[in-house]
C-alpha cells in the first residue's frame, strides 16, 4: 500500500493552532488538528495536517487572520 503525503503545519503554540482549526473549519480544505510526531515538535505539540496541493492557499488564508506556522514539514 502506498503511503500519502502530507503536509503538516507547526505553530508556536496550543493558542495558535486552536485559532488555526477555527477559521480552517469554516473553510473549504479538508485538515486535521493532530499531536505532533516526536520528530517535529519543535512548536506546541499540536499542527495541522493537510494535503500538499492545498498548503499555499492554506497559509495565504491563515495570513490574513496573523496565524504563521512556525514551519511545514511534509511526510509520508
Amino acid at each position: 500500500m502506498k503511503k500519502v503525503e502530507r503536509v503538516v503545519l507547526v505553530f508556536a503554540s496550543v493558542h495558535s493552532a486552536m485559532k488555526a482549526e477555527k477559521y480552517l473549519k469554516s473553510a473549504q480544505w479538508p485538515f486535521w488538528l493532530i499531536p505532533l510526531p516526536p520528530a517535529i515538535n519543535d512548536g506546541c505539540g499540536l499542527g495541522i495536517q493537510i494535503v500538499p496541493a492545498d498548503q499555499h492557499e492554506v497559509e495565504i488564508f491563515l495570513k490574513q487572520f496573523e496565524i504563521v506556522p512556525v514551519k511545514s514539514v511534509t511526510m509520508k
